[in-house]
């Protein structure tokens, strides 16, 4: 049989026609023929073929050996490239993960921060930037596009990602998108609200970066829960609750119910809080938790309370559960850091954002957000 002398590739298949090997070659009839040729090469092609398996391929090695995402940060410009080891230099290194996922989170952080994709180092000053510029993929820092200080925030965003800090990044690009839109330099105040768009749909719905548990996400979410506050039983329901106002003077406030990991709509609940005459999250709190656990509404016991906020909410809702005679446990979870705040301790539990637990949490709690402000929306309509 004879072969191209052209770029092609090229398949071996064993005795019952499956393919045990993929190749590709700038020219088929040398690769091909290479195989027959050197003793050593005939030793490889009969164990290539007496093992019925890809052994040689490069691509199957690789999946035993879990990457790394690497940021170069011995460079003047910074990349992110996907290393098999880690080496004793001046880089940050994060994995190891699995060897699809680490191709489609590099992909994923590169759409939302144009840094630069070619591999020379150092970079080489061009007159003209390449196709990945005026496809918007790069900002092209070879051809002074961008400042070395704006390149670099966007390599600490990316690191910030990588590390699982998204909340902290999403309020750092805010503040940068604030500054820019103070200098009227509304183009890069609309960049940078793009990235914190497609951070906050991340957030909302972590991409398989790195092995994981198997099992129903809201089961094992909530045994780590168990574990991490020392509960006594498995939180399967935990209720919610957030304050919203209607500019100051009409309180409004929401509650929702998950179960094992799923709303539970039908046992959502609203509440007006008419008692206070100006905006008080705190009492606010206190008011709607005593209304839930001490009035009429008859729903299942939750096996955890969270309310939006940090250890004065907290407090509060514990309050009000003592006054309602209820022993359910009570956490807080505030925005900013995301920290969990227990009623009788002082400093707050610190997750890692990626954690199931917490992203358990935020889900929830946003969930509540989401119920409040839509109900304050609806109140502000019959105001007006």
């Amino acid at each position: 049989m004879k072969f191209p002398d052209q770029p092609g590739v090229y398949l071996f298949k064993n005795g019952d026609g499956r393919v045990i090997y993929v190749g590709k070659a700038k020219s088929l009839k040398n690769r091909v023929s290479s195989y027959f040729k050197s003793p050593q090469d005939s030793h490889k092609t009969k164990s290539l073929i007496s093992e019925y398996k890809n052994r040689f391929n490069v691509v199957w090695r690789d999946d035993k050996q879990y990457p790394y995402l690497k940021v170069t940060l011995n460079e003047e410009w910074p990349r992110l490239i996907i290393a098999r080891k880690k080496e004793n230099d001046i880089a940050e290194y994060f994995g190891p993960y699995l060897s699809i996922s680490v191709k489609e989170t590099m992909l994923l952080i590169k759409r939302m921060f144009p840094i630069r994709w070619c591999k020379e180092s150092p970079l080489k000053k061009r007159a003209q930037p390449c196709l990945h510029y005026h496809l918007k993929h790069c900002w092209a820092p070879c051809a002074g596009k961008i400042s070395s200080d704006e390149y670099l925030k966007m390599i600490d965003a990316i690191i910030g990602i990588l590390r699982g800090d998204i909340v902290y990044t999403i309020k750092s690009l805010t503040e940068e998108m604030e500054t820019a839109s103070k200098k009227l330099n509304y183009e890069l105040a609309a960049k940078i609200r793009n990235r914190i768009r497609n951070l906050q749909k991340m957030r909302e719905k972590k991409p398989d970066w790195a092995p994981k548990k198997r099992g129903k996400t809201g089961d094992t979410s909530a045994w780590e829960l168990k574990n991490i506050l020392n509960l006594k039983r498995t939180p399967n329901r935990i209720e919610a609750f957030d304050v919203s106002n209607i500019q100051g003077e009409e309180i409004v406030a929401s509650m929702v119910a998950f179960v094992k990991g799923e709303p539970l709509k039908r046992d959502y609940r609203k509440f007006i809080i008419r008692e206070l005459k100006e905006q008080n999250d705190v009492e606010s709190i206190y008011q709607c938790v005593l209304r839930r656990y001490k009035g009429t509404l008859k729903m299942d016991q939750p096996d955890l309370i969270l309310v939006d906020g940090g250890i004065a909410q907290a407090r509060a809702a514990q309050k009000a559960l003592i006054k309602a005679e209820n022993k359910a446990p009570v956490i807080g979870l505030a925005k900013k850091q995301e920290e969990i705040f227990l009623p009788e301790v002082n400093r707050p539990i610190k997750l890692k954002i990626d954690n199931p637990a917490l992203l358990l949490l935020m889900r929830i709690r946003d969930e509540a957000h989401r119920f409040a402000n839509a109900f304050n929306r609806q109140r502000r309509r019959l105001v007006k």
